[in-house]
């Protein structure tokens, strides 16, 4: 019986597809008409089950298209309802999930060229943003994707959408971008349009975020612009007039110096194209022999000022790499560079917070190494005290200069041994003190090169490192032997192995956090207490939690997924002591003037189900209480696992230069599922205790004696 339904079914496939042909050469209806009939005789046969429902589906679905196209039919809305259908049945993996992608994002732009509904353009962009990643160069799918009008139909349409500066017009411009990799032709014209959004959003709340990479983006687009594209010719104008008045806004001389440079060059530019304009106008008089024109002016020199080479170049991101002395931290750098940039040495000679910087390239993109000597290597008396806090003073300016892009990822080096109370110290120090736990951290183990299996070290090891505190983004098991003649296979092919697992492990997990004036005077200040007590990672007094979650009022649940007891100041959480604050939502016209309190984390809960003033309310949030220099964790409410939740943060709340949220989820209230709860509870508890800084003893020994005061019934 099956045997026969399926013949049928291809049987019937085939006339309705003879009539599409038909109809396709000679634009008759009854031909249009046969076809849907057809297609539609077909679907009916394969129930929502059957292995050929979504061809079906889709087959219908480029039936009536076709028909709208030529106007024989108007119901474009079928089409693209079928065409979801399809998608449906076709998930991520599966073989036909990209073809049902082009498909819908087709129909998607027929209908806005029609109807010019934005929300049609939107979808388009994400979708095919969805399948980029698949899409290798080379491979017949990236000839699709990249060879039909789909694509550079929605590029143009969005960026000929006026200037917003809602969330919605700045994340369709992001998406924008991703579809312009370098060299594309329409690059310049989207990172200029992202910028516009972004300068409209700083005019309207005010955040320097927004302003510091409009300036950032426009500095690109400039870079990459050819030289005669007359959409894009007011460009250095517009950046020159955003330079002065970032400068008027923030008093930053870097900034005047950059507009200064930039105007005196395009002054130059200008009045050569004007001498060459009004030489070419000018013609001998008849009879009179023509004499050569004077030869053109030298071209200007480009500016010379540093500042301004900072804002044309491409993002450079500073990867700190820290750790013993001994423990392989130039032969990591050398081994991500694939060169020798950095010399190695077993001295252990004092230079606590001495650095050595190494440009590098992964992939097109420019990283900057921060190689830093042992926190160790000073203790035993070779550095002195004011020496030692010169250097720390000089890494940290170095960090946060015109010509760095703040701090991207923290990668510390441990050799093959078990997790140390000295490993304690310098991740504290480094991640708390210093990172303030906004860049994710990663742990390079070196000197694995006789190991039967490398990774198998971390099988046995790792869970020491969470068992101290310890907690990594990701980590990488490695030799960092240098090659040479006469070694083995064995350790060449480890050699290689390593080098190009440790350049993964830098492009994999570099964030972006733009540090400024506040960050230094914490940072220093963190770091002295610290080392003065001996970076104890034992927490001497209840780490102070700032929660905003507007739902909650009950004393009994302090917020969603945090139970416990709720007194004055205090409360356990997980097992743990934590200060606790509740504070109201903010909006951007809530005054930022006030003292507000310091936390030691912040805390924010998010609606999944509340888009459009999501990432609005959380800058108000973030901007209120430091959240530059204090971790931040996002609970984002209504959904039900880890990584739907960071999805959702990335997408809604994130941006640029704000560096590492913490995220997880907490599920529906109204929700019966309490092992789903529980699971959130804990989760939620874990990332408060990774994700709080460490505080010094030296800081709170006062503040601890007034609070108890204060608890005194």
């Amino acid at each position: 019986m099956r045997m026969v339904l399926r013949s049928k079914i291809g049987l019937d496939t085939d006339a309705a597809r003879d009539a599409y042909t038909l109809f396709s050469r000679s634009n008759l209806r009854e031909h249009f008409h046969s076809a849907i009939d057809g297609f539609q005789a077909v679907l009916d046969q394969c129930p929502f089950d059957h292995a050929h429902r979504a061809a079906a589906l889709s087959n219908l679905a480029h039936a009536i298209l076709c028909g709208f196209t030529k106007t024989i039919d108007n119901d474009i809305d079928r089409a693209i309802h079928l065409f979801r259908s399809a998608l449906t049945l076709r998930p991520r993996g599966h073989i036909d999930h990209p073809l049902s992608i082009l498909d819908l994002c087709h129909a998607l732009c027929k209908r806005h060229s029609h109807q010019k509904d934005h929300a049609d353009l939107r979808e388009a962009a994400d979708l095919y943003c969805s399948i980029l990643p698949l899409c290798v160069e080379g491979s017949h799918l990236h000839q699709v994707v990249f060879d039909t009008s789909g694509i550079p139909y929605v590029i143009e349409q969005c960026n000929a959408l006026p200037s917003d500066p809602s969330d919605e017009s700045i994340s369709l411009r992001r998406i924008v971008l991703e579809l312009c990799p370098p060299r594309h032709q329409h690059r310049a014209h989207s990172l200029n349009k992202l910028a516009e959004d972004l300068y409209a959003r700083f005019k309207r709340d005010g955040h320097k975020g927004h302003f510091y990479e409009a300036v950032h983006l426009s500095c690109e687009a400039l870079a990459v612009c050819p030289a005669d594209d007359d959409q894009l010719s007011a460009l250095p104008g517009v950046l020159s007039d955003t330079l002065g008045h970032r400068f008027n806004h923030y008093g930053d001389p870097a900034d005047l110096y950059e507009r200064i440079a930039l105007d005196t060059h395009l002054e130059a530019l200008d009045s050569r194209s004007s001498s060459s304009s009004q030489r070419g106008i000018t013609a001998p008089e008849h009879g009179q022999q023509s004499s050569p024109p004077p030869p053109p002016p030298p071209p200007p020199p480009l500016p010379s000022q540093a500042s301004m080479s900072k804002q044309i170049r491409p993002l450079e991101r500073n990867i700190v790499i820290f750790g013993d002395s001994g423990s392989g931290k130039s032969s990591v750098i050398n081994a991500i560079a694939q060169t020798q940039l950095a010399k190695t040495s077993s001295s252990a000679t004092g230079c606590t917070f001495a650095y050595q910087r190494y440009r590098v390239e992964i992939s097109g993109q420019t990283y900057v190494l921060f190689d830093t000597a042992g926190l160790n290597e000073g203790t035993a008396g070779t550095v002195p005290a004011a020496k030692a806090d010169e250097n720390l003073k000089s890494l940290l300016h170095e960090l946060m200069s015109p010509r760095s892009d703040g701090i991207g990822l923290l990668v510390y080096c441990v050799r093959s041994t078990r997790a140390r109370r000295a490993l304690i110290r310098n991740y504290n120090i480094f991640y708390s003190a210093i990172c303030r736990k906004k860049v994710p951290i990663v742990v390079v183990v070196t000197g694995l090169e006789n190991e039967p299996d490398m990774e198998s070290w971390w099988s046995a090891n790792g869970k020491e490192f969470k068992s101290r505190g310890m907690h990594f983004e990701d980590h990488a098991c490695v030799t960092t032997l240098r090659k040479h003649s006469g070694i083995s296979d064995v350790f060449t092919r480890r050699i290689e192995e390593s080098s190009e697992v440790l350049r993964n492990l830098v492009v994999n997990n570099c964030s972006d956090w733009v540090v400024d004036d506040s960050w230094f005077k914490q940072s220093l200040a963190a770091v002295r207490n610290m080392i003065s007590d001996g970076g104890n990672s034992e927490r001497s007094l209840p780490s102070t939690l700032i929660i905003c979650d507007p739902s909650r009022n009950e004393e009994v649940e302090i917020a969603h997924c945090i139970r416990g007891t709720l007194r004055p100041y205090f409360a356990r959480i997980g097992g743990d002591t934590y200060q606790v604050h509740r504070v109201p939502a903010l909006d951007s016209s809530s005054s930022n003037t006030e003292k507000r309190l310091e936390g030691d984390l912040l805390i924010y809960y998010a609606r999944a189900d509340e888009l459009s003033a999501a990432r609005q309310k959380f800058n108000a949030f973030y901007t209120a209480y430091h959240g530059n220099v204090v971790p931040v964790v996002v609970v984002v409410k209504g959904l039900d696992d880890r990584q739907a939740a960071h999805q959702w943060v990335e997408k809604h709340i994130m941006y640029d230069g704000a560096g590492r949220l913490f995220s997880t989820f907490a599920p529906a209230e109204e929700l019966g599922d309490d092992s789903l709860k529980q699971q959130a509870e804990r989760e939620l508890q874990d990332l408060i205790r990774q994700a709080c800084l460490i505080r010094s003893e030296r800081k709170v020994r006062g503040k601890q004696k007034r609070l108890a005061r204060r608890n005194r019934p």
